[in-house]
């Protein structure tokens, strides 16, 4: 019920008055004061009604305060009426007692909220309505206070008339007159059922908490805002055997590694700044003093406005998962040791096992020709057996070297550029045998214009080797077709090569295993047609390195397509192009070499074929940039240039060529259509022939580059057999050859006489090819000996760059004929001219410049 406050006039008192409002919304009342008349006298006044007023504020009265007129002595006192209605508006349920403990009287919230009247009431009848579980406690409490005369307070249920029970908190104070006699007990019931669920639900939260702590196998810790660790870590002190002292503030850190303190404190005070969540693995000394490998996290708490209340956090023992990973790790490097051994044992055996089989291949093919020359020709299917079969066992060991490059991902990718038709040439003509052995019908297909490529063209010759003799295995008296196309796709162009066969065909659980190792159709597939099941696996692994891929559609009994698509361009290949180039690159002046720089690949391959013949070596380059940094790196005996070409053209490079140092000097003969003779010999040109070439001429145009003195092959291998047989082959050959069983004795030779090239062993006792090469190669007497490295050990990539810049070649041991080997070596050890060539050297020509 508000009140308030007036200020009398000072003519009649000076007093403060509450005034009561009536119910009505009237004037005051009741007004009850206090107030020092006249003489100083105390009195109380009372009067039934007084005139409404407005408040009026004055300086220094309270806020709201009536100034009332006349005299104090007018305004009434509260009696029990107005007490009673007062207590009626509160919102507890109110009740006045007697000192005996004798409840008299009970506010009309106590009767509307228990249902019961003043009569059922009165007494003790309150008990009634009391939870019976505290009844006893209750009424015992209730009693005592009253005997003692002290406040009373208690909280337990009371039963509602609906016959719900509410919590409520029950006090009771007395009441005393002026001697001190208590005379009466004003008690209340506050109902607190809200404060006492949200209470119980705190406890069983905490409750909750408290067992996921002690069930958790980690650490639970709490941390304060600012990150000091409290008292009361107990979880924490258990597992240190800190205590509480030992432990607060940042006292834990102490129990941390001390390799491990200042990274720890970094990351906390990261995450404290931050705000963020705290995650670091550190060593914790546990109590019996094991430095225990632990997981730590912890989150902030926030409040509502944002703001880091404190931290919790958790500490997780992973020592046995760090022990395991240690393990796994060492492992690791014991398997890749294995590894390492088990590839240098697979090159070891490369070495061992291909040296033998070149042999058998190559005494067998001199064989084949001394029978030839003798004429028994009887024994030629024999000694082409031999061969057959010594060339399927070395290609066996070379598929399994390779499949196991390419899952150590050791197998490398050389990148050149080649026309297509022109490999597809070589294919089809290569493949032609293996067709006929079943009586298939072959045929290429052409799908438009092919273009060229930059790709590896060993790998790509080798798959479509694999996928071609794979369909003429499994084909009899039928056809296959080898379609060929070049279309744009995924942001580039590519070459897709489908071979179609019309044989056996596969179901789809063979489709599915065909790519796996060591794997065919099904075991009667490999009983009725042989092979190893490696073939299809390399040729994956060989489409995925140059960036491609490889498919298969198959319709059993019906035959089979397998889709092989390469990128025309593999990616990063100018860089690969240029590490192959450089693979056979001698870094020193080459008396020998004609470089051909041509954009055209037929030109490249007819004037190089050509030259060969006539006893030259021969490097090309299909544009003007590639072809400049070429006759840097080689500084040949005379450049044959193209004049239109991409990228750069030959009146740059010709520019270019004159104004380096190093190439100024070197003959520079110009091909072209366009007839701009002058325009050449201005620049610098040596000479300038039109295409078409006419091979006179250009066997004219070259005769002042040729070796005047023929000279003789030095043979470097630790093999008798293997020395024999070269010598015995080059004799044939018309090309003189010494022979040397190591590295040391072939030094010794090269002081006797310098040879025009040396054909080298890598793998020789005493003195290796390696070693050889370096003292080779520091002695500038020798800088023009070409070397060919004839080997049967499986180059790495490391040892490609040591031979880098000092061989001109690399060739394989029994994989290499001898053919191929006698027409290699014609390019370094010159012949005399033949009398052709001498009338062509003799013959007038155009020459107008001469070096």
């Amino acid at each position: 019920m508000p009140t308030v406050q007036a200020r009398m006039p000072k003519a009649s008192a000076s007093s403060i008055v509450m005034v009561r409002r009536s119910p009505g919304g009237g004037g005051p009342r009741g007004v009850a004061g206090a107030g020092s008349g006249e003489g100083g006298r105390t009195f109380r006044s009372r009067e039934g009604s007084l005139p409404a007023r407005e408040p009026l504020e004055e300086p220094h009265s309270p806020r709201g305060a009536y100034v009332l007129p006349g005299p104090i002595d007018k305004v009434a006192a509260p009696d029990f009426a107005d007490f009673a209605a007062l207590a009626d508006n509160l919102p507890q349920l109110c009740w006045l007692a007697r000192p005996d403990a004798y409840v008299f009287w009970y506010n009309r919230r106590w009767t509307d909220y228990t249902g019961y009247g003043l009569s059922d009431m009165q007494g003790s009848g309150w008990e009634a309505v009391v939870d019976p579980a505290h009844l006893d406690r209750v009424v015992t409490g209730f009693r005592r206070s009253f005997e003692l005369g002290e406040d009373w307070e208690d909280t337990y249920p009371l039963r509602r008339r609906d016959g719900a029970w509410r919590w409520f908190l029950s006090r009771a104070n007395p009441s005393r007159d002026a001697e001190g006699r208590i005379v009466r007990w004003i008690g209340t019931n506050t109902d607190i059922t809200e404060t006492v669920a949200r209470d119980q639900r705190l406890r069983d939260e905490e409750r909750r908490y408290r067992s996921l702590v002690d069930a958790v196998a980690q650490i639970v810790w709490s941390a304060q805002a600012t990150g000091a660790m409290p008292a009361g870590n107990a979880a924490w002190c258990a597992f240190t055997g800190q205590d509480e002292a030992q432990s607060v503030g940042e006292g834990w850190l102490s129990a941390i590694h001390p390799d491990d303190r200042e990274v720890t404190m970094a990351t906390w005070q990261q995450a404290l700044a931050r705000r963020s969540l705290y995650e670091i693995e550190h060593r914790v000394r546990r109590h019996d003093g094991e430095w225990r490998y632990m997981q730590a996290r912890a989150a902030p708490v926030l409040d509502d406005a944002g703001g880091v209340t404190e931290w919790i956090g958790i500490h997780g023992d992973i020592t046995e998962r760090k022990l395991i990973e240690h393990e796994l790790e060492a492992a690791k490097e014991a398997a890749e040791q294995a590894n390492l051994a088990k590839s240098q044992f697979i090159a070891n055996m490369s070495h061992e096992l291909r040296t033998p089989l070149s042999a058998v291949i190559g005494y067998s093919e001199m064989l084949e020709e001394e029978v030839e020359d003798a004429g028994q020709t009887h024994l030629l299917k024999d000694l082409r057996k031999i061969n057959d079969a010594a060339r399927h066992l070395l290609s066996l060991i070379s598929d399994v070297l390779d499949l196991s490059k390419i899952e150590a991902n050791r197998m490398t990718v050389f990148a050149e550029e080649f026309a297509v038709d022109t490999l597809l040439q070589q294919v089809e003509a290569t493949v032609q045998s293996l067709m006929a052995k079943k009586e298939n019908r072959f045929r290429v297909e052409l799908q438009g214009e092919l273009g060229s490529m930059n790709t590896d063209q060993v790998k790509l010759r080798q798959c479509l080797f694999n996928l071609l003799g794979n369909a003429a295995k499994f084909t009899e008296q039928g056809e296959i077709v080898l379609h060929v196309r070049r279309d744009a796709e995924q942001g580039g162009e590519w070459l897709e090569f489908a071979v179609q066969d019309s044989g056996i065909g596969m179901n789809e659980e063979q489709v599915q295993r065909l790519f796996e190792r060591f794997v065919q159709a099904d075991p009667s597939t490999t009983r009725r047609f042989g092979g190893t099941g490696l073939g299809l696996a390399i040729t994956r692994g060989f489409a995925v390195l140059m960036g491609g891929s490889i498919d298969v559609r198959s319709v059993e009994g019906s035959g089979s397509t397998f889709i092989l698509r390469i990128p025309a361009f593999l990616p990063d290949a100018d860089e690969q192009t240029g590490a192959a180039a450089d693979e056979a690159v001698v870094a020193a002046h080459d008396p020998d070499t004609v470089l051909i720089i041509d954009d055209d690949p037929a030109t490249r391959d007819l004037v190089g074929r050509f030259l060969e013949r006539e006893g030259f070596r021969v490097r090309s380059a299909a544009d003007g940039q590639s072809g400049l940094a070429l006759a840097r790196a080689l500084q040949p005996r005379v450049v044959l240039l193209d004049v239109m070409m991409p990228r750069m053209d030959g009146w740059s490079v010709l520019s270019a060529i004159r104004a380096d140092e190093a190439l100024a000097a070197t003959p520079v003969v110009m091909i072209s259509f366009v007839h701009e003779e002058g325009l050449a010999v201005s620049l610098g040109a040596t000479d300038y022939l039109v295409k078409p070439i006419e091979w006179k001429e250009l066997a004219a145009a070259m005769a002042p580059f040729r070796g005047a003195a023929p000279g003789d092959v030095l043979v470097v291998d630790d093999d008798e057999g293997n020395r024999r047989r070269l010598a015995g082959m080059l004799a044939r050959e018309g090309l003189p050859a010494r022979t040397a069983e190591n590295g040391a004795e072939a030094l010794a030779a090269l002081e006797l006489q310098t040879p025009s090239v040396i054909l080298l062993d890598l793998m020789m006792p005493q003195m290796d090819g390696f070693e050889f090469l370096r003292r080779l190669r520091a002695d500038e007497r020798w800088d023009a000996v070409g070397v060919i490295v004839l080997t049967a050990k499986d180059i790495t990539p490391s040892e490609q760059a040591t031979l880098r810049g000092k061989v001109d070649r690399v060739m394989s041991k029994g994989s290499t004929g001898l053919d191929e080997l006698a027409q290699q070596l014609r390019g370094y050890v010159r012949r005399q001219p033949a009398e052709g060539d001498r009338q062509a050297t003799e013959a007038p020509d155009r020459h107008t410049t001469q070096v």
